[in-house]
């Protein structure tokens, strides 16, 4: 039999919330009542035993990854978002010309504020004097700049947004049906073949260790509700614990 696929990183969470889906369902609350551990500890094991119990699931997961790749280098590579994290990490500084932008109009106004007061201020005063004149023909140049910056400013932030708009609508609005289906199928799988079955085995042998060990099976080959190799087994020292069995493929 041709060997298992290991579970990816990126799909160690989707595990995750399908255990913890498993753990709330109605027949395995029902088990827990009576049984010596509690949902935390139901939960490591199940985290602990995630390599075998994600085998039992591994033809699904096979087709969901085959199609999730192809999907993927058929797309272009400005479509393609990064494996890990938020894509660049290098933080470039503001620039000159978005900080103009900013400041300008803000420049704009406070020197209206002040030069337009003043200006009608020293009219009123003494007359239109020469001094009188040039605040007040300053004030307005001020109050004209400050308009026209923040307009272009506004247009800017518009059509920055709509390139953003278009640009999200370009990538379009993620996995493909058939890569969807693919996935769910393999979630499915995984719950109802694998961790449901797992869970069971480990509530029906409440006294057995944490790492998985069912007492009094001799046979290596697990309980009615589990029937799959290693979880039963003796020589089953629990994941990272250096097994003697291979990794689990199913059946």
């Amino acid at each position: 039999m041709s060997r298992t696929y290991r579970l990816q990183d990126e799909d160690r969470p989707d595990y995750a919330l399908v255990l913890d889906d498993a753990i709330r369902a109605a027949e395995i609350r029902g088990l827990l009542e009576h049984s010596l551990i509690n949902p935390g500890q139901l939960r490591v094991r199940g985290l602990g035993a995630r390599p075998r119990i994600a085998a039992a699931a591994d033809a699904e997961y096979r087709t969901y990854l085959s199609l999730r790749q192809r999907t993927r280098d058929a797309a272009p590579a400005d479509q393609v978002g990064p494996l890990s994290g938020a894509g660049d990490q290098e933080v470039h500084g503001v620039g000159l010309l978005p900080a103009l932008a900013v400041l300008t109009p803000v420049l704009a106004a406070v020197a209206t504020v002040a030069f337009l007061p003043i200006g009608y201020g020293l009219a009123l005063a003494g007359g239109r004097t020469p001094m009188a004149n040039a605040l007040i023909t300053a004030g307005w140049t001020s109050f004209g700049i400050g308009v026209l910056s923040a307009a272009v400013g506004l247009f800017s932030l518009y059509r920055t947004a709509v390139e953003h708009r278009a640009s999200a609508a370009g990538r379009g609005s993620g996995p493909s049906p058939e890569v969807n289906r693919a996935r769910e199928a393999w979630l499915t799988s995984l719950r109802d073949k694998a961790i449901l079955p797992f869970l069971r085995n480990q509530l029906h042998s409440p006294d057995a260790p944490a790492t998985g060990i069912s007492r009094g099976s001799d046979s290596g080959r697990g309980t009615a509700d589990f029937p799959s190799p290693g979880f039963g087994s003796p020589d089953y020292s629990g994941p990272g614990l250096g097994s003697a069995h291979a990794p689990f493929e199913g059946r």
